[in-house]
């Protein structure tokens, strides 16, 4: 019996055979077509922004962007002592292998301080209150001593010479002026002269 005739007389095994060559001709070309469209082996390293300013981004991206990297800002932290702009973090990681036309997100510097909630420092001691305002991140300015049955505890905070009462949103790194009791029963050594 020669190959026709088998086919002839079972005809869903031919079938099967002629599915079984398309699906492996599909799977073939699928193979080559992902490989040209996603630039198979066409890798490059991403290039390193981290501690460049925004405008050397700029000129990258007008110079020497031959691979086509979009960059894109995703975030920003306020650092009190970096330089605003400044890229403090990448991904993909500098020297990574990427492809053309790849995003690489940022994180940069911002321009400008965060806002902080004032915290309650009332009936606190000075110590409490210096500790939360740290916690909180503002710093002691001065301390002003009013007599007061209430030895050395908070009994008005003020910022720019105003009270201010708790949950005002003021900048970041702001100076909170503290006024102190101070029991005129109390005798120390700096009192007395």
């Amino acid at each position: 019996m020669n190959l026709r005739q088998f086919y002839n007389k079972h005809p869903y095994i031919s079938t099967l055979v002629i599915m079984a060559l398309i699906s492996v001709a599909i799977l073939i070309l699928a193979s080559f077509f992902t490989k040209a469209i996603s630039m198979h082996g066409q890798e490059y390293k991403t290039p390193n922004f981290i501690g460049k300013s925004l405008s050397e981004l700029e000129d990258f991206e007008k110079h020497d962007n031959k691979h086509h990297f979009r960059l894109e800002i995703i975030d920003s932290m306020f650092l009190p002592n970096q330089t605003p702009g400044t890229i403090l973090n990448q991904d993909p990681l500098p020297d990574s292998k990427i492809k053309k036309n790849r995003k690489i997100y940022l994180t940069t510097v911002a321009y400008t301080a965060p806002k902080v909630e004032m915290p309650n420092l009332l009936d606190l001691s000075l110590r409490q209150a210096e500790n939360m305002l740290q916690s909180n991140n503002l710093k002691l300015g001065q301390v002003i001593y009013k007599e007061s049955k209430f030895n050395n505890a908070v009994l008005e905070q003020r910022y720019k010479g105003r009270i201010i009462s708790a949950g005002t949103t003021i900048p970041y790194a702001s100076s909170i002026t503290l006024v102190v009791g101070k029991d005129p029963n109390t005798i120390t050594s700096d009192t007395e002269e």
